[in-house]
């Protein structure tokens, strides 16, 4: 089958940006199926030109199987109305760009903003092939639910609009939220239309032959991570137990609070923990301010790294950060991407959301606190100190074996296969260690 997939922030693992599209296709592809992606060459993560070079409109390049076709889009710096262009951009952009290739079997759509389905939408009426709609971010609920917009404000009435609209013209839809069903049924999609696809992690063998993720090797990997390890190494080498965060550092995920926690701790002086914030967002120099006014010490500030350094980053530290603010939409639960590959690490998550369904309680990978608390951090973090290493070892081994049993990538590619699917069309995805 040929499955085209509409996702604006896409990427492979080359960089600090979310790889579910890639990691997907890599598993259809070796299944005999053919993917493309059609992603925006301008970084959301860097803010930067990634992909093309001067004088360049579009690119294609493929990946481990998976072809992704990238189109310029202009540059933007934060959340304002150069990112909206971006978005548009990206839809007018795409549209010409995917006439030199054959038709599709299915296009999807994935909402990480509504112009991305309208995008798919239009190409696969053009194309005559199926539409799918892959809800990521629930809009416009999730920016009412922020309070960016007025729940009955003109721009929250549109958005409503072209939900409603993707929704009722989509042969299937992808959720990646637990709960999203009840949501999606109220807005007209029905049931048997509705298929529950999380995000999930790499398990494409190890060099021990399990499905564990080698270790790059970090001067080709880049990115900053061979420093940042260093650094790591030297805090828990000072006796520091280093707590990291790697992701985002949006208005949702709760940053500051995790400064604060750290404050906590070094005004108690009690147990000696290093928090280790990695990343970039709208919210890191906020965040930056409020530790350098309480004269921390026990802050590190780090860019991002690309993704495929992930893995290295994280199995030199003691425990992984997981926070979120307390907001409403997170009632229909999370898929996210860092939470996985945390769990992967084999290190404790202390887990700091009210979203249900979560996979660090599921599992006994960690410890969870209530959001926006920097006094439950600051205990939970001074509780994991106290711990031996073998207590926090087997705390994470949980989480480990839990997330490769529930969360594998092939499992999850053969469940995307099926919802993009006719019945006749499905063909299983096998493991390639098979």
């Amino acid at each position: 089958m040929k499955i085209w997939i509409f996702n604006h922030y896409a990427a492979p693992p080359d960089c600090a940006a979310g790889t579910r599209h890639y990691e997907i296709g890599r598993a259809l592809t070796a299944a005999g199926h053919e993917v493309t992606v059609f992603a925006s060459s301008f970084s959301h993560f860097s803010r930067r030109e990634e992909r093309l070079a001067p004088g360049e409109r579009t690119a294609t390049r493929t990946i481990d199987g998976v072809r992704f076709l990238w189109v310029r889009t202009p540059p933007y710096l934060s959340n304002g109305y150069r990112r909206v262009l971006n978005m548009l951009a990206y839809t007018v952009r795409v549209l010409p760009a995917q006439r030199r290739l054959d038709r599709p079997d299915v296009i999807v759509g994935s909402s990480v903003h509504p112009a991305a389905v309208l995008a798919a939408w239009l190409t696969a009426r053009r194309r005559r092939a199926r539409f799918v709609v892959e809800v990521r971010d629930l809009w416009p609920q999730t920016l009412i639910d922020m309070g960016a917009l007025r729940p009955n404000g003109l721009p929250a009435r549109l958005l409503r609009l072209a939900e409603s609209f993707s929704y009722r013209r989509a042969s299937a839809v992808i959720c990646l939220l637990p709960g999203a069903t009840g949501y999606l049924e109220a807005r007209g999609v029905p049931r048997d239309r509705i298929h529950y696809v999380p995000n999930g992690i790499s398990d494409r063998p190890g060099p021990d032959g399990t499905g564990e993720r080698a270790l790059p090797d970090l001067p080709e990997a880049g990115g900053g991570a061979a420093e940042l390890i260093d650094r790591i190494r030297r805090l828990r080498k000072d006796g520091f137990l280093t707590a990291g965060y790697i992701g985002s550092h949006g208005p949702a995920n709760g940053i500051a609070t995790v400064v604060e926690a750290a404050a906590e701790l070094h005004t108690r002086g009690g147990p000696r923990v290093a928090v280790v914030l990695v990343g970039d967002g709208q919210e890191k120099a906020a965040c930056r301010r409020l530790a350098d006014r309480q004269g921390l010490d026990n802050v590190l500030f780090w860019p991002p790294v690309p993704k495929q350094a992930v893995p290295a980053v994280l199995a030199e530290l003691d425990v992984t950060l997981f926070c979120l603010r307390d907001v409403a939409v997170f009632k229909y639960g999370l898929s996210s991407n860092k939470l996985f590959d945390y769990l992967a690490s084999g290190k404790p998550v202390l887990f700091a959301s009210n979203a249900p369904g979560s996979p660090v309680r599921a599992s006994g990978g960690g410890v969870c606190v209530p959001p926006e608390s920097p006094p439950a951090m600051a205990d939970a973090l001074a509780a994991l100190a106290a711990m031996s290493g073998s207590e926090r070892e087997r705390m994470g081994e949980l989480g480990r074996r839990w997330v490769y049993r529930h969360h594998g990538m092939t499992a999850l590619a053969g469940a995307f296969l099926t919802a993009v699917s006719e019945p006749s069309e499905s063909r299983p995805v096998t493991d390639a260690r098979a």
